[in-house]
This record gives structure tokens, sequence and C-alpha cells, in this order.
């Protein structure tokens, strides 16, 4: 028999993950694979900010910053996970390009079950430098690859298909069923960490400045590397999905892929600075779009008024 712990753990959080994995599938149309083969640039300047800045910021920080075991860990668990949904909601409410965002997040997540193990595995060994023989982290390659195909591309695929046999009930309800289930992987989350809150607890004040630093270098410094290539809106999204991570994925990796609480932490703090700071960020790209507006405006009506009369 479960206990409640091992219940939580072993059902409810992949469950959880798995119900928001299907929406992100359910984003995604055959429409957006043309639109993506007819005007690729955007997706693969992107694409390629986001697959690889994250996880070089952190295998950076893990080289050079001594950190507890626990938080270091947790950094390289994060850093190896793709994007998150919640992404798609700071895109849309900074006015950035939505269609590219969901694109991201969709097939970042589809890559994962190649990537995460690669890169997990690359960053764990620079954040086991330097520490005891106790705390050396190897991943196992097989359980690692059927929790990702049964948390990553079964819902996804799943949701593609709810997309394309219902697109009705889907345009419908797509906004309710995410938020649901973003609020109920939060909320297992949560429970876990108070579950075995003693362990989780350990590397929290470590994890929580660092959560902010990771999201304000790897989001800062995605924006202005795609800028130099992409529009504005382009680069504010390749932001977003650059910073954005699966804290939920993370979660599950920690606890039970490597059966570690407490190297669940840094993803479950991750979750607060980057919250805050994308919802920053997302109101200011919000404001000086409107000030290009205003702007561009303003021109027009003074190039009208200097216009020759008949």
């Amino acid at each position: 028999m479960f206990d409640s712990f091992d219940f939580v753990q072993q059902l409810v959080l992949p469950a959880a993950l798995f119900g928001v994995m299907v929406t992100v599938g359910m984003e995604l149309t055959r429409r957006d694979f043309r639109d993506l083969v007819a005007a690729p640039r955007g997706f693969l300047i992107g694409g390629a900010i986001q697959l690889t800045l994250f996880p070089a910021i952190a295998v950076l920080v893990l080289w050079v910053v001594p950190l507890p075991v626990a938080t270091a860990v947790g950094l390289a668990i994060v850093a190896a996970c793709p994007s998150g949904g919640f992404s798609n909601v700071l895109t849309l409410l900074g006015r950035g390009d939505l269609a590219l965002s969901i694109s991201l997040t969709t097939i970042s997540s589809v890559l994962a079950i190649l990537t995460l193990p690669i890169v997990l595995a690359f960053a764990l060994a620079v954040a086991d430098t330097g520490a005891g023989e106790q705390d050396v982290v190897s991943v196992p390659l097989l359980p690692t690859l059927g929790q990702l195909f049964m948390v990553v591309l079964l819902p996804v695929a799943l949701g593609m298909w709810a997309r394309a046999t219902h697109p009705a009930w889907v345009q419908r309800n797509i906004d309710r069923v995410q938020q649901a289930a973003q609020v109920l992987l939060y909320g297992v989350v949560l429970v876990v960490a108070i579950q075995d809150w003693k362990p989780f607890s350990a590397g929290i004040e470590a994890s929580f400045p660092l959560a902010a630093l990771m999201f304000i270098l790897s989001a800062g410094g995605g924006y202005f590397l795609a800028i130099a290539f992409l529009p504005r809106a382009q680069a504010f999204t390749v932001a977003i999905e650059t910073g954005t991570r699966n804290v939920g994925l993370s979660t599950l990796v920690a606890i039970s892929v490597l059966d570690r609480v407490d190297w669940a932490a840094f993803g479950a703090v991750y979750i607060l600075p980057a919250s805050a700071l994308g919802f920053a960020a997302a109101l200011a790209h919000r404001r000086a779009q409107r000030r290009d507006r205003q702007r561009a405006r303003a021109l027009e009506q003074q190039q009208v008024g200097r216009a020759p009369g008949p």
C-alpha cells in the first residue's frame, strides 16, 4: 500500500504534469508546422537560443560558484528541462508572438526526451565537481526516458489529437483547462514540499536569489541575442521562453527519477521569481509597444500636416 507521500509522488504528481502537457499539445496544429516551414527564421533562431542559453549559464554558474549540493543538483535539473506552459501566458500578456511561443514550448517539450538526459548528465557532472563520494549523482537513462515518454510525448500527442478531432471544444475550453492544469500542478508541488518539508527546505535559502539571478541572466541574455536578428515582439517571446522552465517536470525528475525531495527545491522555488520577473517584463514590453504606437501615430499626423495642399 502507498502512504500519502508515495501516493502524491508516484501517482498525483505525474498525473498533474500529464494534464499540463496535454494542454501544451492542444495548442499545436498541423498549420503551425506549415507556418514554421514557410517562415522558419524566428523559430530556428529562437529555438537555438532557448535550448542552449539557460543550460550554458547554469553550467557556468555550477563551475564557478560553490553551491550546496542540493541547490547545485536542483539547478542542473531545471537547466535540463524545457520551457514551461506559463511562458505562453506571459507572452500573451506582453503582446509577444504567441504562435512562436506555443511552437517553441511544444517543440522543446517534445525534444526533451532527447535533450534532457544529455544536458542533465553533463550539468550534474559539473555540479558534482568537488563533491564527496556520497554526493555523486548519475542519471538512470532508461527510467528517465520512460518517465519522459509518459509525461511528455504521450500527453502532447493526446493534446494534438484532441485539437485535431474536437477543434470546437478545444477552442472553447482550452483557457480553462490550461488554468486548471497549472493550478493543480503547482498545488501538487506545494503538497510535496509540505509533506517532506525538512529536506525540501534545506536548499531554499540558497535557491531563491540564485533562481532570480538565473531568470534575469537567461531571459535578458535571450532578449539581447534575439533582438540582433528578430523583431522586438519575437525577441521578447524568445526571452520569456528562455527564462521560463517546466518546474513540474523538474520536480518529477528530482523526486521520481533521482528519488530526492531536497533536489526538487530549486525548481519549486524558481516558480516565484520567474513568475514575478516575467510579469514585470511582460508589462514593460506592453508599455514599450504602446509608446511605439503613439510615436508612430504622432509622426504620421506630422507628415499629414506637412503635406502640400492640392
